[in-house]
């Protein structure tokens, strides 16, 4: 299966070879631009995602510090849900728990600063070390499970320190406060939480949309290595190819005729390589089964090439639409009109006249690759471009 498909492909390859209109060196030189633009949008997008890590740490760090002074208040405030505040013999009992609940906070204090020095000690890189170091697969899975639950256990101790402390110091400023005041200190500690319940909705939120922008990039980036890996298959073919690469070169015609119905065959290409990857006609989508129709052909071309007018005329329509890119509609003679999308860039407005091979703008991409799409219109009905261009 996989000779059949390769043959097919070298077959398939060698046919768009002869349409071209173009030399080889030509092609290739083509094909490595556009290798190098996929290459920089790769990297712009591998840039991208490491900003949004570095934010969503950021955003980590922030709701692990508001989770854990929500936690701190709600079991401080546990304590005084009926509205109960402390009577004399209260205070005598609640001094003594903070004597306690000191004594637990310097226990678990020493204990976390110890495991702190303890990994100072063993160096940065100590836990990524010890997964290396693992003899077999079975080892480093032990190894990276032992590791995220020690790194989870630190991350308790730490919230449950903070936590300790926090009911601490708030049971000591109790201790100062009369009960009208302890009413409105409470209320206070309401509200803050209010606050920060709020915060945490919007930090999740901020999160949640980080995440998402980041999947849409990796789906971007491996689109992008697809096309990549695409483009230097290609090369690879081309090269394998080089000796029944016919050079074709085509110089491009003046023609002054108005009506394309006599010059039909020999209209110029509205770009300077002629390597059409999707044609005319109905298009079948392997993966979905679902059947479009494509009213004109696809050329592969790298991205910033020049597209020029294949006629005179007026251009009729300037715009840009979804899947398309900017589009530039070009009216001739005799009820023909020329469709020029996917463009990255134009130079033209509308009720411009227009000379033959003039320079209209610059071709783009689509989410298949860099393209640019083409059509030619009689009337109302579309035409195949390869019965009337030059190839």
């Amino acid at each position: 299966m996989g000779i059949s498909f390769f043959l097919k492909y070298s077959l398939f390859l060698v046919l768009l070879l002869i349409i071209t209109g173009a030399t080889y060196e030509e092609i290739l030189q083509d094909k490595k631009k556009q290798a190098e633009n996929v290459e920089k949008y790769i990297n712009e997008n591998r840039t991208g995602i490491s900003k949004i890590t570095n934010r969503t740490a950021i955003l980590n760090q922030q709701i692990d510090s508001v989770e854990s002074a929500i936690s701190g208040l709600n079991s401080f405030l546990k304590n005084y849900e009926n509205e109960s505040f402390m009577t004399p013999d209260q205070i005598a009992i609640e001094t003594n728990m903070i004597i306690y609940l000191a004594e637990e906070v310097e226990r678990i204090q020493n204990s976390f600063r110890q495991k702190v020095v303890s990994l100072y000690k063993h160096g940065e890189n100590y836990e990524l070390e010890l997964l290396l170091s693992s003899k077999t697969p079975n080892e480093y899975l032990r190894r990276n499970q032992y590791l995220q639950k020690f790194s989870q256990n630190r991350k308790k101790e730490l919230r449950e320190l903070r936590a300790k402390k926090f009911i601490l110091e708030e049971k000591k400023k109790m201790l100062t406060l009369s009960t009208s005041s302890q009413r409105f200190y409470i209320e206070s500690k309401r509200n803050e939480k209010a606050v920060l319940d709020s915060r945490l909705k919007e930090l999740r939120s901020l999160k949640s949309i980080a995440e998402s922008e980041s999947d849409l990039i990796a789906g971007k980036i491996s689109r992008y290595e697809t096309q990549l890996n695409n483009i230097r298959n290609f090369m690879n073919n081309l090269e394998a190819n080089r000796e029944s690469f016919a050079e074709n070169k085509n110089n491009r015609l003046s023609y002054d005729s108005e009506n394309l119905q006599q010059v039909r065959g020999n209209i110029n290409l509205p770009v300077d390589i002629g390597l059409i990857t999707t044609n005319f006609g109905n298009i079948s989508d392997n993966k979905t089964l679902a059947v479009s129709l494509n009213n004109g052909v696809d050329f592969s071309i790298a991205r910033g090439s020049k597209v020029y007018a294949i006629a005179n005329g007026t251009v009729s329509i300037l715009g840009e639409i979804p899947f398309y890119g900017k589009i530039v509609i070009i009216t001739h003679a005799n009820g023909f009109r020329s469709v020029y999308a996917s463009l990255s860039e134009t130079n033209v407005k509308a009720g411009d006249v227009i000379k033959l091979n003039q320079v209209i703008g610059k071709s783009g991409e689509t989410l298949e690759g860099q393209t640019m799409h083409f059509e030619l219109w009689q009337n109302s009905t579309p035409v195949n471009p390869r019965e009337w261009l030059r190839f």
